[in-house]
């Protein structure tokens, strides 16, 4: 009897540990974002902290955080089958929806050029939140320290400097100092200079990979490198009988609201410089990476006057590449320029020969007002950037569309959305434009997805106020224009 009492037991047991092997073979762990390669600098422990311990924590801002309650009507009423990416050619999205689906397994990186209604941030910043959202986030991209080239910063953070510099920008045809991917550089003959970026919250937490572009023409050339409790200390290579741009990657376990870069000269000669390109903070995991690389003022001969593109953007490897030009090519002209086609193909071509497997997308360009006379040009250049799109096999994001074609500008003014000189935009209208150019992109992966033999998506368009727009959008809330629309959260 206990023979037969040992052998049930047993055989009950052996089945339990056999189920839940079974079952724990199935069950699936919760994957933790995967770690890029590190070939960084690994820094040292301080005892100094750098930076403000009280800084207000990170925190990803969305649409709703901008608008409020009245987030969600915006995609609803600027709907899925109007806010899209065109193409004339299905493998262009296909292509996209195969590397937005592995963004959280190999990366997804957008870069963004563009002129003041892109350098400003606001954007940028709502787009980036939407796509990390959903892919994971690689980190906060390309920034530069804008008051070295006495012009606004981004959004969310402001720079100082000490030394003497001379800078440039890619808003110059012909630049007087070599221009990387960010669009501006920063030049120093001192022996001690230096430049701090000071955001307004806390980083993100988790590691952070720090990238500076540079270029120095001597190999005497130290740094030091500080946020936080964390310190780097390193001679930067340098030195070749013709300067080129170089890349140096430094690493930081944790960061504070501040980055703080030191230049010394320890040897110095005559004719000796070192230049600064841009500095790019990515996570240490892999996701979305959304750098922003406007330029105020440029317009589409900027990239073409870029000395290092090739270098630097072969480091930031694209996926997604967006041509954010046109208002500035229209500004006091009667006509479009002869020799805008020109530069946008020629754009397009430079962009293709460095990244033949990345998606490049041409905008047209909102509706704006100079001396409140309408610039009706803005019309005729989105039939140019929608031809010049297709013919050279880019996705086309019509904006002069989606913000409401003509007259947008004056209905944005006057409910908040754009500042009174009729061309910028306020921070909320960045902030709308950012959302729904993400959601653009969502859109037309959505519609591959329901429709798998698609073959073009072409929204038919007029000079006229569009349905499904913006300026519709605002009047359906409101039809008296008002600026205190919105109740923002923060």
């Amino acid at each position: 009897m206990i023979t037969r009492l040992l052998q049930s037991f047993f055989v009950r047991w052996a089945s339990m540990c056999l189920a839940t092997l079974v079952l724990t073979s199935c069950t699936t762990a919760p994957i933790a974002p995967r770690e890029k390669s590190d070939a960084a600098l690994v820094p040292q422990r301080v005892d100094t902290f750098l930076g403000n311990p009280s800084a207000r924590p990170y925190a990803r801002r969305t649409i709703e955080d901008v608008l409020g309650e009245r987030a969600q009507s915006l995609n609803r009423y600027v709907t899925a089958q109007t806010n899209v990416l065109e193409f004339k050619d299905a493998r262009l999205i296909q292509q996209l929806q195969r590397k937005w689906a592995v963004a959280n397994k190999d990366g997804f990186t957008v870069a963004h050029f563009g002129d003041s209604l892109v350098q400003g941030g606001y954007a940028a910043e709502i787009a980036r939140s939407r796509l990390q959202g959903l892919g994971g986030s690689a980190g906060r991209g390309m920034v530069f320290p804008y008051s070295i080239a006495k012009t606004y910063s981004q959004n969310d953070f402001k720079s100082t400097f000490t030394g003497d510099w001379l800078t440039a920008n890619s808003l110059h045809q012909s630049p007087r100092l070599p221009v990387g991917v960010s669009g501006f550089v920063a030049r120093t003959a001192s022996v001690d200079t230096s430049f701090t970026l000071n955001f307004f919250t806390a980083p993100e937490p988790g590691k952070k990979i720090v990238k500076l572009f540079y270029s120095a023409s001597s190999s005497t050339y130290s740094l030091r490198v500080q946020s936080g409790n964390y310190l780097h200390e390193a001679v930067v290579p340098g030195g070749d009988t013709k300067p080129k741009s170089q890349m140096l990657e430094l690493s930081f376990p944790e960061m504070s609201d501040t980055l703080r870069f030191e230049i010394r000269n320890t040897s110095p000669k005559n004719g000796q410089f070192f230049e600064v390109h841009g500095v790019s903070i990515e996570n240490a995991t892999i996701g979305v990476t959304y750098h922003n690389l406007g330029v105020g003022g440029a317009n589409y001969g900027a990239l073409l006057g870029q000395t290092y593109f090739e270098e630097q953007s072969g480091q930031l490897a694209p996926d997604l590449i967006v041509l954010d030009w046109g208002t500035n090519d229209l500004v006091n002209k009667n006509t479009i320029p002869p020799e805008l086609e020109k530069n946008m193909v020629q754009t397009i071509q430079r962009v293709k020969a460095k990244h033949p497997n990345a998606i490049i997308v041409v905008t047209s360009a909102q509706d704006f007002n100079v001396r409140r006379r309408n610039v009706t040009l803005t019309w005729d250049f989105a039939r140019l950037a929608r031809r010049v799109a297709f013919e050279n096999d880019c996705l086309f994001y019509d904006w002069y569309r989606i913000a409401g074609a003509r007259g947008a500008m004056t209905t944005w003014t006057a409910y908040g959305l754009a500042s009174p000189d009729n061309i910028h935009l306020t921070g909320l209208g960045y902030a709308v434009k950012g959302e729904l150019f993400a959601q653009a992109l969502l859109n037309s992966l959505g519609r591959l997805k329901s429709e798998p033999s698609i073959k073009t998506l072409e929204v038919t368009t007029t000079a006229t106020i569009q349905p499904h727009s913006v300026v519709g959008w605002l009047k359906e809330m409101s039809p008296v224009p008002r600026k205190g629309l919105f109740n923002l959260r923060r």
